[in-house]
């Protein structure tokens, strides 16, 4: 729990979060304690609320996993509805994004308090492991928040041109300093800078699993340059995140009768958020027919991961979080290692090596086909690899928010891959590479900062 000081000061300094004029005059009061020792900063970024909860779900909502009846997308809160077909507008009725936009930059600025903090506590022998701990993790935090807000509100990385807007930087606690959008490459060049300084300090084995790691620091750096296009690395980080830790979950020991099938913190889980899901509770969405119709009859994953309602229509279930986490159904949003493991086949069939592609492949393949049923999969060529790969890789993590990031990839270097709803009886479409593939930032932000929006 955080100490009552660090409360108050994170309340006093939030101006920068709370896009309201009224608050920008607001200063603290140099009366309250501010957070100084090394216990201070871990407690703040312990605060699993803010800093593992709540993980964007904009990309998912945009994606292709679901779709809804007439019924269910009038249930949906505004900007989700909106963000369902694509709208030009999605905040038409709000003027805030509490958790895509607002809660990713607090974990920001909790980062930075963190980092500004640490670096004048001195370093000693005994308190070295502690020091390296809060260091690591701020770096992680506040790179991993960059990273998902670069995947909704700027274009993908293009292996043809890295011009146009990126993010808006925040890379101190100074609630003062000035918004303003960074260019792209400036953008993915500080993620790139915050994963890799994460490495230098973060513990093989977390304390916690909310807690991020060395192996959580290679495994979003595998990620990072898998949106990047870059091969060779996405294979390096993905290798070094594997070797440290490697485990998988047997879905053939899972109950797929209960509630939630795949327990919470499980062997496979590297490090443990949360998305935000609303949208993806039980009963408020319909599991695609053509994403369920792809699994083989003897795939365990058809029963783990999804459930019908009384209509016979399909849901999702399959949530890495155990299900019930803060009185709610949450939806998984972290990473795990079956993820790394389809990164690493990727990377190595992209690069050329079948083999070895085969294998990361037929790993995760081996745990979910019922016991006596699996088949080793074979390729001819790398072509035949990589479709092999990235078929089980949308069977495999669905509704974790990165088909988002593979539509936006993919479509990037060729995949014409076009998302259709139909919603009361008017078609939408999203061809590929569109604008809307880039989400708009929220009105408060804009009018208060007078940054450039984002074309829809």
């Amino acid at each position: 729990m955080l100490n009552y000081k660090i409360i108050w000061f994170v309340l006093a300094s939030m101006v920068m979060l709370s896009c309201k004029k009224d608050w920008i005059e607001v200063k603290s009061d140099k009366s309250l304690d501010v957070p100084t020792s090394i216990e201070d900063f871990q407690a703040m970024l312990d605060n699993a609320v803010i800093m593992n909860d709540n993980r964007p779900s904009l990309g998912e909502i945009s994606a292709d996993n679901y779709y809804l009846t007439d019924a269910l997308w009038d249930s949906w809160v505004s900007i989700n509805r909106n963000a369902h077909i694509w709208a030009g507008d999605i905040y038409s009725e709000i003027t805030t994004d509490q958790f895509n936009w607002n809660t990713s930059y607090r974990q920001v600025f909790y980062a930075n308090i963190a980092l500004e903090g640490i670096d004048k506590v001195e370093q000693q022998g005994y308190n070295a492991a502690a020091w390296n701990n809060v260091k690591g993790s701020a770096l992680f935090f506040r790179g991993e928040a960059f990273f998902n807000l670069s995947q909704l509100f700027s274009k993908p990385y293009s292996l043809t041109g890295t011009d146009g807007a990126g993010i808006p930087l925040r890379l101190n606690a100074n609630p003062n300093d000035a918004s303003v959008r960074s260019g792209l490459q400036q953008t993915y060049d500080q993620i790139l800078s915050d994963l890799q300084g994460s490495v230098d300090y973060l513990p093989v084995i977390p304390l916690y699993k909310t807690r991020p790691s060395k192996p959580a620091a290679y495994a979003l750096l595998s990620r990072f340059y898998l949106v990047k296009q870059d091969y060779v690395n996405g294979l390096k980080y993905a290798d070094l995140c594997l070797k440290l830790y490697d485990s998988l979950l047997d879905y053939n020991t899972l109950n797929a009768n209960a509630t939630f099938p795949i327990p919470a913190l499980n062997r496979e889980v590297i490090f443990m958020t949360t998305m935000e899901n609303a949208a993806f509770l039980p009963g408020t969405h319909i599991v695609d027919s053509n994403l369920y119709n792809g699994y083989d009859l003897n795939d365990l994953r058809k029963k783990i991961l999804y459930r019908a309602n009384t209509a016979g229509q399909l849901y999702f279930n399959g949530t890495y979080t155990g299900g019930a986490l803060i009185q709610n159904s949450r939806t998984f949003g972290g990473i795990a290692t079956d993820e790394v493991y389809l990164t690493r086949a990727e990377c190595y069939a992209r690069t050329g090596n079948i083999t070895a592609a085969m294998d990361d492949l037929n790993a995760v393949m081996s745990k979910r086909m019922k016991t006596g049923f699996f088949v080793p999969f074979t390729a001819a060529n790398s072509g035949d690899a990589l479709k092999l790969v990235l078929q089980e890789r949308r069977k495999e993590t669905p509704f974790r928010g990165l088909r988002w990031l593979d539509l936006r990839r993919l479509n990037s270097e060729g995949a014409n891959i076009t998302l259709t709803r139909t919603v009361k009886g008017q078609l939408y479409t999203l061809p590929p590479n569109d604008p809307k593939y880039v989400l708009p930032i929220p009105p408060d932000v804009i009018s208060l900062t007078g940054m450039n929006q984002n074309e829809r």
